[in-house]
C-alpha cells in the first residue's frame, strides 16, 4: 500500500516467487532428494530485509548444514532467460546451471551478477551460506507498482524454470 488508496498487488514481486516455493515443495513430497530440503519464506524483504536477516541471527538449525540456498523471487515471466545473482561467488554451480539450461534449452539465457543486497539470500551469503538469487527476465514490466497484477502476469517460462530448477537441485 501507499497511502489509503494505493494497492500494490505484487503478482510478480513476489507472488510468483511463493508460487514457484510451493510447486517445488509439491513436486518434493512425491520425487524424494537425495537429501533434506528446507522450504522458507520470509517477511520484511520490501522493508530492508528484515525476515531474513533475524533469521541468520536466530537459526533453526545451524547455518553451516546449508549445502546451497536459492532464493526464488520474481519467477513471473522469463521469456529473456534468467539472471543469478552470487553466480560470480560460486562459479562452479552457476557453470553447473548453465550447462543444464543449454543441454536442455529449458530458458534463452542464464545471465550472471555478482553479489548484491537486493533480496533474502543476501543475509546467509554474509554469513558465509553458498546461495543464489535467482530472477526471471523479460514479459511485463510492471515492478513495486500498481500494475504488478495477476491478470497480467504471463507465466511464460514457469514451467521451463521449474524444470531447471528441479535439475540443478538435484546435481549440487
Amino acid at each position: 500500500m501507499m497511502g489509503k488508496n494505493t494497492y500494490f498487488p505484487g503478482a510478480n514481486d513476489n507472488a510468483s516467487g511463493t508460487a514457484m516455493l510451493l510447486y517445488l515443495a509439491k513436486y518434493y513430497t512425491t520425487h524424494k532428494p537425495k537429501y533434506n530440503i528446507v522450504f522458507m519464506s520470509f517477511g520484511a524483504e520490501e522493508a530492508g530485509i528484515l525476515g531474513s536477516k533475524y533469521y541468520t541471527e536466530h537459526p533453526l538449525f545451524p547455518l553451516e548444514k546449508i549445502k546451497f540456498l536459492t532464493n526464488l523471487d520474481l519467477a513471473g515471466t522469463g521469456d529473456e532467460g534468467i539472471t543469478v545473482v552470487n553466480a560470480t561467488l560460486h562459479k562452479k554451480e552457476f557453470k553447473k546451471l548453465g550447462k543444464i539450461n543449454l543441454k536442455k534449452d529449458y530458458l534463452e539465457k542464464v545471465k550472471l551478477r555478482g553479489p548484491a543486497a537486493n533480496s533474502d539470500h543476501y543475509w546467509f551469503t554474509q554469513k558465509g551460506v553458498p546461495a543464489f538469487f535467482i530472477y526471471t527476465l523479460g514479459g511485463i514490466k510492471a515492478y513495486h507498482d500498481v500494475f504488478d497484477k495477476a491478470e497480467t502476469l504471463p507465466l511464460t517460462e514457469f514451467t521451463d524454470y521449474s524444470k531447471l530448477l528441479i535439475e540443478f537441485f538435484g546435481k549440487l
